[in-house]
Formats: structure tokens, sequence, C-alpha cells
């Protein structure tokens, strides 16, 4: 009971399933009912009743909900007589009585809902009839869509400034306002809730360079009665998603009234670690960001002078002693020279000399060979050879028992997930032919001479292009010596890109940084006698290219010594998959690839040359791999493969047959 002019604000009644009435007002005119909750009554109770003249009575931002009420003779939820009706105010409800109760009686007449009491009385307004969704087991406690979030009038008579535990109106700012007054961010009922919404990102790595971003909002609220715990996420108010990718774009991914999951793709257009921002923006004015970190699985290229990081000869990175068969060291590449940390592979070129017996180099991890060597060779390759974390190599020597060798590695440059260089492949262009006068004079090139081979403007390389991979060819020599390729004007080089003997054919794929005047230079570091020299570009790196560079655990992609039959044959090609391993494991690449690949020819019965493409197209005049009758000899290379898938073409030209094995170490591809 009450007396005329009490204020009953910010209480609650729950599971009152003994009481006569929630709110009962007799004879109390000018009474204030705001800011209740009333739930949990029997059938038989209102949950506010308003008789005996309780005029000018005040009943708003009330939540009133009656789960029991199941039939249509349950008492009225709200119920203000007609002897009490005269300057009764009621709006700004949350009235529940379920599909068969009369939620209203006024003045003596009953209404199912709150539109049907306005266009009766105007009472009821802003009144809802729903449920207002206030527990729920487990961890979530309410939900975000329940009516009485932000739709309080804040200026009703007897609104308290905090709540039943003491807490000011806070609102959610993912729900649209609905209310009056300041602040018109309150719920209705006795309890506020304080909301902390936030949005968590997960990337995905998509191949390549490309990412999916899968956003989700979440929010959690409190009450001064308990912990946090989860919401509900309902309707909300439109919500767009802005996503900054971190490379300087950015993306609405998302712009509704439902606050849900969205997955959004991106790809980057250089490798690298991306710092990617996601900002959900409400219409109801706040923001909420998170942010998270992207790193893409391509790598760029650095071109670098030329590096000597390992000499057995001398001890430099090692210790100052030849290699022994069945023997492995260590390289250490990172910290030297101003190499970084974080590299993940590594382009080097490895020459072998002083060698005693037959025997091959493995680099790094894996079962695939670099170089193979024979008895008083001095013989040298190029890698591309991908590093584990510490930043160092395996150098490991296998052959015949009692062969050892020295070992020298220089480094040209290294891939990095950061700015660099991407790569673009071309077809095979030959750049210098000395023997016809094709990019420079028709003469031979002396014992320690050079001669600049013109990179920028052919088969159309920019003028942006750092370093270019090219394979070089020595031939009709007439002294042994060995040839380096390095930048135009860079001067006597101290380390080789292939080594020949009188008389000899030798080539190799390198990758050799380009000067400023658009040139490399290949040197002739013989003492005496000379050689024609033939340069054929495969492919550049410049900051413009698409490709980056994918290392992978080197493998055996082919060996045509363990199936009988399946050697090369004289004048004949044959096509290979290089995704497909001789171990029988499936690697997954790319179709269209450009393969970092070794090709080795052995047991050949007469000396010629590998060509290697593509397929398709009409077969180049450029060779991958130049060899003599029963030698084994390697090659590096960047090799094409088809369109559709990764498989390269391979023609023995020559007048014998040939066994042929071939090693991957990675590939270049777009995303």
């Amino acid at each position: 009971m009450t007396a005329a002019g009490d204020v009953i604000s910010t209480d609650a009644v729950l599971d009152g399933l003994e009481a006569v009435h929630g709110i009962d007002i007799t004879g109390a005119s000018n009474t204030v009912v705001t800011s209740n909750t009333i739930e949990y009554l029997p059938a038989s109770a209102n949950a506010i009743s308003v008789s005996g003249g309780s005029t000018g009575t005040t009943i708003e931002n009330n939540i009133v909900t009656y789960p029991q009420a199941t039939t249509a003779t349950a008492a009225p939820a709200v119920a203000v007589d007609a002897s009490s009706a005269a300057g009764t105010t009621l709006d700004y409800n949350v009235v529940y009585g379920g599909t068969a109760q009369t939620d209203y009686s006024w003045a003596g007449t009953g209404y199912q809902t709150a539109a049907a009491l306005f266009a009766a009385s105007g009472q009821g307004a802003h009144d809802v009839n729903a449920d207002p969704l206030l527990y729920y087991s487990g961890t979530t406690f309410l939900t975000n869509s329940a009516p009485e979030i932000n739709s309080a009038n804040a200026s009703a008579p007897g609104m308290l400034s905090t709540d039943f535990f003491g807490l000011a109106c806070s609102g959610d700012p993912l729900v649209a306002i609905t209310g009056a007054g300041t602040p018109a961010d309150c719920a209705r009922g006795a309890i506020q809730q304080t909301y902390s919404p936030s949005v968590t990102a997960a990337a995905t790595a998509q191949g390549g360079r490309g990412v999916s971003l899968a956003t989700t909002m979440a929010e959690t609220a409190a009450t001064g009665g308990g912990p946090p715990r989860n919401v509900y996420l309902g309707t909300t108010a439109a919500v767009s998603y802005t996503i900054n990718w971190g490379d300087g774009h950015t993306q609405t991914a998302q712009a509704s009234s439902t606050a849900a999951q969205t997955s959004t793709p991106h790809t980057y257009a250089k490798p690298g670690t991306y710092t990617i921002t996601d900002t959900a923006s409400l219409t109801t004015g706040g923001t909420v960001s998170t942010t998270t970190s992207f790193t893409t699985a391509g790598s760029s290229f650095t071109a670098m002078k030329p590096t000597r990081i390992f000499d057995t000869r001398n001890g430099t990175g090692t210790l100052q002693q030849p290699l022994d068969n069945g023997n492995c060291t260590s390289a250490q590449v990172t910290g030297v020279d101003g190499i970084p940390a974080g590299i993940t592979a590594v382009a080097v070129n490895l020459t072998v000399t002083n060698t005693v017996g037959n025997g091959l180099f493995v680099l790094g991890s894996g079962n695939a060979s670099n170089l193979n060597y024979s008895a008083g060779q001095t013989v040298a390759n190029s890698a591309i050879v991908p590093l584990p974390a510490d930043g160092r190599f395996d150098v490991c020597v296998n052959g015949n028992v009692g062969t050892h060798a020295d070992a020298i590695i220089d480094v040209a440059g290294y891939f990095s997930q950061s700015t660099g260089a991407g790569f673009q492949p071309t077809a095979p262009d030959r750049a210098l032919d000395t023997r016809v006068g094709t990019g420079a004079a028709k003469a031979e090139i002396g014992a320690k001479s050079s001669v600049s081979v013109p990179i920028v403007g052919v088969d159309s390389i920019p003028a942006d292009v750092t370093a270019v991979a090219v394979h070089v060819t020595e031939t009709n020599a007439t002294g042994g010596g060995f040839i380096a390729a390095e930048p135009d004007g860079a001067g006597v080089p101290t380390t080789s890109s292939l080594n020949y003997g009188p008389g000899q054919t030798i080539s190799n794929t390198v990758i050799v940084p380009i000067a400023a005047d658009g040139k490399i230079e290949l040197y002739n570091g013989a003492l005496t006698g000379s050689v024609d020299l033939i340069a054929d570009v495969s492919g550049y790196f410049s900051p413009t290219a698409p490709d980056a560079f994918m290392p992978v655990t080197p493998y055996r992609a082919v060996d045509t010594r363990l199936t009988t039959g399946s050697s090369l044959a004289s004048d004949s090609t044959e096509s290979f998959a290089l995704g497909a391993t001789t171990s029988g494991t499936l690697q997954s690449i790319p179709a269209g690839a450009t393969m970092a690949a070794n090709v080795t020819a052995t047991d050949e019965t007469a000396g010629g040359s590998l060509i290697v493409d593509a397929g398709g197209t009409p077969r180049p005049d450029t060779s991958a791999l130049n060899f003599g009758k029963g030698q084994n000899i390697a090659g590096f290379g960047l090799f094409a493969t088809t369109g559709s898938g990764d498989s390269i073409s391979v023609y023995d030209d020559s007048p014998g047959s040939t066994d042929l094995v071939a090693d991957v170490f990675g590939y270049f591809a777009a995303s």
C-alpha cells in the first residue's frame, strides 16, 4: 500500500509467486511507479495495480513480464481502474503478458496490446509488448535485441541516476537509441547494463599473397550484481566494417543491420608482414577497432654485391679444411655483410675445387643435390637455398670413399617477406653472343678482360630492374679459367659464376645485380686464352614485377635412372611434371609457375646439351645445360612451366641418350 505522492522506483519484484500484486497502488494519488522490474507473478496477480481513486499516477519505464500467465483468464499485467484513470500517465513500459493474457486493463476495459490501448485512450504510446529477454542459461546473460535497451525515458518522474545495483546508464553502442530525455540510452526496468562491444579479426592465407579476414563482432555486459557475461547479438544498429589492410588500401567490408561474421578477401601486391586494422563504425556514433598481423607466404628479392660467406680453403665462415665424404658443416648467412635475420632463402653460387674423387654437394635440407664433381675438377653452379629460422644451411658432401673437396659459397642476394623486388619471367632471350656479334662485337673475350651486356630494354625489361636471371655459356675456350657475372663496372671480381677447361662448353644460370647503367658485366678470369660468351635472359627482378618466391623443402622431382627405358633419347623431347616427386609425394604447384630447379645430366652416351622450356611453343635455341659423354653435371635454372600445370619440356640435343635428374628448391608465382 502507498500514500499519495509516494515514489516507487528501481525496485525488482522477482519470483513473487505468493504475491497478490506486484505493485499495488490503492487510494494514493500522484504516485510514481518508475523503472521497476516485475516478473514471475501468479496468474491471478496484476504486476501493477492502480485503484481506489489513485489519480495522477505515473507508470513509466517498467518491465512487466508474466511467463506463467498462459490463459485468457489471467489477471491483466497492468490494471488502472476507472476511478484512477484521470491524470494517470502510462508510457515507455515493456509489458509482456504472453499470447493469451490481456496485457492492459484501463478504466474497466481490457486491451490485448499497447497499440489497442493507445488507439482507445492515448496511453502507452511507447510501450512495447515483447519478451524482455532478461535471463538465459549458460554464459549468455541477455540479448542486445531486448526491447528495453536504449529505450527508456530518462526524464520520467522518479527516474534515478543509478540502477538497482548502483550503476549509471551506459547504453549499448550496438543498438539504435529510441529513448527520450538525457541520457537517451537508458534501459527500461530496474537494471542497467555496462556494455563492452569488441571486434575480432582473424587473417587466413589464401595462397600466394592472398588473405581472407574473418571479422566477428562480440559483446559482453555486466551489472553490479554479477560478473560480465556474453551478450547474444541480435538486431543491432547498422554497422559498417572498414578494413585498413596495412598496404595503403582501405576497404568497407560490410554494411548491414546485423552484427555477424563476415569474411573479406584481399591480395597484397608485395610480400611482407602487414598490420591490419579492422574498425566497426556504428550508426549510433561509436567505433570499435582491433588489429591483427599477417605475413604473406611469398618472398621478394634483394640483390646485393656478391659476398663470400664460406671458403674452406682459408676458413671463411668455416674450418680451414676440405669437406670429406659423408660429412656436413653449416654456412651462416644472416648477419654476414648486413644480410638481415628472418629471410626465407638465399641466392648463392657454389664453387668446388681441389677435388679428390667423384662426388656431389647438397646445400640445405631435403634430398636434392646442387653440384656434381669429378676428381681434379673445378666446377661452379648457382642455387637458391631455403633458409630455416636460424639463418644457416647445411653444406654436405656425398661420394666415393675417400673423396673430399674445397667449397666456396658466394651470396648474390636474398629473399624475404618484406619490401623488395618481384620476379617477371621472360621467354628465353639472347642478350649476348660474341660468336655472331649479338649484344657486343663479334670477338672472343680475352684473358683478364670483360664485356658489358645491356639488360634494360632487352625483351622489354624496364628501367627499374634490380637484378636479372641470365644463363651464361662459355664456349670455344683456348685455355682454362673462370667466368664471373657482376654489375657493369664492378672491377676485377673475387667470385666465379662458372669454371671451364680448354675446349669445354660450360654454362650456368646466375642472378646478377644490375648496374646503374642498366648493364651487367661478364669477366673472363683466365690467365691465358680467350672464350666466346653467350648470355640468355630468362627473367628479371624489379619492384613492379608480379611474382613472389615460394621456397619449399628441396625434393627430387625426376630421376629417369629409376625406370628402365626412360632415358632421354637422342634428338627427342620428353615432358616431366616437377610437382610430382620420385618419392610419390605430390607437391602443390600453381599452374604456370616458374620453377627454381637443378637439372643434372648423367650416364650420357655422347656429348651435347639439354634445352628446357614450358612446351607448347616453338623450341628455343638456348640451352639449359651442356654436358660431355659420361659426365655427371648439374645446372641450376629458373624454368617456365606449362600454363595448365607444372610440367617442363626437355629436349636432348645430342647424338646419344642421357638420364635426367631434376631437383626442386621452390617456385615463383603470382598471388
